[in-house]
């Protein structure tokens, strides 16, 4: 051990001298540049670096709460567009039946009124058809009494005044 102090004595203490280090200068002027490496990247490359992927995990958090909010408003959208469906199914169901009514009603007036046009129609068809009859018993009448007069005027044998031929009509006309 005495050795060891007398080697040192002519040396200067180096603890590193085992790993090859002879000389503190280069030694710490090589540490001092790999301190100040370490700062200027730590400054100039990690803390943005850094920063970076922060703001990038601050998207990716925003990006998954959007996902989720989304997804939930996506539910509700689908909930009320089933709501929406099921309402306007039951309005349509209510418009049908509504139209099934109004066309039952009305068919129902209009067979009405085509029965009462049709009634109507008959009505005029009688009193046609009546008055075609009278005006018939008339021309017959007419005719009969000519043919009443111009009889009785050869039997007679003599020419029938307009007074003679309406006493003959009238007399045929009570006859008949």
């Amino acid at each position: 051990m005495h050795s060891l102090f007398l080697a040192a004595a002519g040396q200067s203490w180096n603890p590193f001298a085992q790993f090859g280090v002879t000389s503190w200068e280069p030694f710490v002027a090589n540490l001092l540049a790999f301190l100040a490496a370490v700062a200027i990247l730590r400054i100039f490359a990690f803390k943005p670096i850094q920063k970076i992927i922060e703001e990038r995990r601050k998207r990716i958090a925003e990006g998954e709460e959007m996902h989720a909010r989304s997804q939930q408003e996506l539910s509700e959208v689908r909930q009320q567009g089933e709501e929406i469906i099921s309402e306007a199914r039951e309005e349509g169901r209510k418009s049908i039946e509504w139209a099934k009514q109004s066309a039952e009603k009305l068919l129902d007036d209009k067979t009405a009124d085509a029965a009462r046009t049709a009634h109507d129609i008959i009505d005029k068809s009688r009193k046609a058809a009546a008055l075609e009859a009278k005006q018939e018993q008339e021309s017959l009448r007419a005719e009969f009494s000519r043919l009443v007069a111009l009889a009785t005027a050869q039997v007679a044998g003599k020419v029938l005044t307009e007074e003679d031929h309406r006493r003959i009509n009238e007399e045929a006309i009570k006859n008949l």
